[in-house]
């Protein structure tokens, strides 16, 4: 009986070779044939899963934007609207190892989708999954009088979705100054500016 062979498991082992390889080697070093080397696998095994470099590292990212995608926080009673919000931009940000890592790729294929229209939209199927995330969080926390309806959704959605791409540059290029407490306090701020003017009235008079 031939062997069953489970390809979308193999193709994640694959997934955490390059993990391994970006983490300690950086995202140039992360080669199909380094990966097949990471993973014990030969070279010809890995190209049969991944025909180009592009399109391994693309299911990488994939991957991982999957599984953090699982721990959408829609309907969590335990956070406020804006606390949702604010953690659900953290995570498209290097914040941690993993998330560096995330970032390192993605940035990568920022280089690359000026050259390939195939590639560009790729990246953007992804881009347009984080957007339609975050615009469901930006409702809930204007339903919820943290950011002002007068601003619009989708402008508060566009704006802060191209805010945090931002931000993340600028933090892969600083890492030192911009750590996980640095990157959610300049979060807020920037979202404080969206604030209702009544809501920001009583609260400083709450304050006074």
């Amino acid at each position: 009986m031939p062997k069953i062979v489970d390809h979308e498991a193999r193709r994640a082992d694959l997934a955490r070779a390059l993990w391994s390889v970006v983490r300690r080697d950086g995202v140039n070093a992360a080669s199909i044939r380094a990966v097949a080397a990471e993973a014990g696998w030969t070279y010809g095994s890995v190209a049969h899963y991944f025909k180009t470099r592009d399109e391994m590292l693309l299911f990488a990212y994939r991957l991982a934007f999957s599984r953090e995608r699982e721990h959408f926080p829609v309907g969590n009673d335990q956070l406020d609207a804006l606390d949702r919000l604010v953690g659900v931009l953290l995570r498209a940000l290097p914040v941690d190892e993993a998330s560096t890592i995330d970032f390192q790729i993605w940035l990568a294929f920022m280089g690359r989708v000026a050259d390939d229209p195939s590639l560009a939209e790729s990246v953007r199927q992804e881009h347009d999954l984080f957007h339609d995330d975050v615009r469901v969080l930006v409702e809930e926390a204007v339903a919820a009088g943290f950011l002002g309806p007068e601003h619009g959704v989708e402008a508060l959605v566009d704006t802060v979705v191209t805010f945090v791409n931002g931000l993340g540059v600028v933090a892969a290029l600083d890492p030192k100054h911009h750590g996980p407490e640095q990157l959610e306090r300049k979060l807020r701020d920037f979202l404080s500016k969206f604030t209702p003017t009544s809501h920001a009235v009583n609260r400083r008079r709450a304050r006074s």
